[in-house]
């Protein structure tokens, strides 16, 4: 199944395409939240152990994510292209290559847990306790997790965002049912929500596999071969590095973090739950973009190109804007939704506070990555999102001071180096477009 993007109104395609992804995004975001509302019953502490654990799952994933988003790209060009069998092999090949990869990942994790946990210097047995137990259980998810996420790419790049959303609502909504079971009925702690994340991927990938396999594979018996790995790794190695290293400075900023106590690393981590209201729909409408450009540039319509990131950017600075003013004006409102220990609350708020005035700028970076990477240039999106992820640590450092800003140094840094990115981003595509498309359309 395939949708060809290459015609019609511009507007009306990108918004088809982008509204699946973004209901993708608010059902994965109702588990998250729901999951987080169900941890912090159990305490700050559970939900330190969880945000902690959460950082290397991330980091898993950013691993992958070069086959994922190479995949992606790849696939939507030859589908522009006409040439389906050539998007049949190349999603085998990353389907290959996602099995391998994990299985060396779910290894090393179970081995060296407690290496893991301990670089953090938490302190606190009963977070490190907690921490281990959970990175254990959610990695033997690992595989079908994010085989469900290169089965997204792959379908969002033919066109097809319904099919995502569909196995997404029933994933999240056994995720949802689960949780409270595993955690509370069965008394099994933070581990009973790895659990059911667990038993809900394993679902979500078995009726993605049932329902896509021959469209996304071909009839023809599997064949494992790496012919196209090259070129898959190519367009995705950028974007993976970009991801390695802005987990890795996200666990190096949470270490930063935890010198103000558990409770600091729990209100960072549900700032995060919170902020992924705007990264998550902002990720459809970047999703939904990356499809359309590679399409319409496979099909050498490049007008259709540069109106498609038009129309996308109206629509993500209008949200960004939005986003930004509730995080600023009612950040203690929701805080609230998980924890009630005042002095998470008021970190929390505090984040949500510094956070809330970027937002706008979060959301042109990603739909400007979006395109860029579209167009097959990873190299460049990746060189300044990761120039300007690292300049966070010295930034963190240097603001978190006591005699300057404290934990909200941390905060700043974050939000100064969002702005950079969108800038920098900004200019780039800008010089993108005049020598990929407006030379090539003349």
């Amino acid at each position: 199944m395939k949708k060809d993007l290459t015609k019609g109104n511009v507007f009306r395609n990108i918004i088809t395409l982008a509204l699946p992804i973004i209901t993708s995004s608010f059902l994965q975001f109702a588990y998250n939240f729901t999951d987080m509302i169900w941890v912090g019953k159990l305490g700050s502490d559970a939900v330190a152990a969880v945000g902690t654990s959460a950082f290397f799952l991330q980091l898993c994933w950013a691993i992958s994510s070069v086959f994922i988003l190479g995949t992606g790209i790849s696939v939507s060009q030859e589908i522009g292209a006409k040439n389906n069998p050539l998007a049949e092999k190349i999603s085998r090949e990353a389907f290959t290559g996602i099995g391998l990869i994990v299985a060396i990942m779910l290894v090393l994790i179970q081995i060296f847990p407690d290496y893991l946990i301990g670089f953090f210097n938490l302190n606190d047995p009963i977070v490190e306790g907690f921490a281990i137990s959970y990175l254990r259980v959610a990695a033997i998810g690992l595989f079908f997790s994010h085989a469900v996420f290169l089965f997204t790419s792959i379908s969002n790049s033919r066109g097809d965002s319904k099919t995502p959303m569909k196995v997404t609502m029933i994933g999240v909504v056994v995720n949802i049912i689960l949780d409270p079971i595993f955690i509370f009925v069965f008394k099994f702690s933070v581990i009973g929500a790895a659990i059911a994340t667990v038993i809900s991927q394993i679902l979500s990938f078995g009726l993605f596999y049932r329902k896509s396999v021959v469209h996304f594979f071909g009839a023809s018996k599997f064949k494992i071969s790496f012919d196209e790995i090259g070129r898959i790794t190519r367009l995705g190695i950028p974007s993976s590095i970009q991801r390695i290293v802005f987990t890795v400075i996200g666990i190096i900023m949470a270490r930063i973090v935890a010198q103000w106590g558990s409770d600091a690393i729990a209100a960072q981590k549900i700032g995060l739950q919170i902020e992924s209201m705007t990264f998550m729909i902002t990720g459809g409408l970047m999703g939904a973009l990356l499809s359309f450009t590679g399409q319409n540039y496979g099909a050498k319509e490049y007008k259709r190109v540069n109106e498609g990131y038009q129309t996308a950017i109206k629509i993500a600075i209008t949200f960004g804007i939005l986003m930004g003013t509730l995080f600023y004006i009612f950040p203690e409102f929701f805080v609230r939704w998980f924890v009630t220990e005042e002095e998470t609350v008021a970190i929390g708020a505090s984040y949500l506070r510094v956070i809330g005035l970027s937002q706008v700028f979060m959301t042109v970076e990603m739909v400007t990555t979006g395109i860029i990477n579209g167009l097959g240039k990873t190299k460049i999106p990746a060189s300044i999102n990761i120039t300007m992820t690292v300049i966070r640590v010295p930034m963190a450092l240097y603001l978190s001071q006591e005699h300057l800003f404290g934990i909200n140094g941390v905060w700043m840094a974050i939000a100064i180096s969002t702005v950079l990115r969108a800038i920098c981003l900004s200019i780039a595509y800008h010089t993108v477009k005049r020598k990929m498309i407006l030379s090539t359309s003349i």
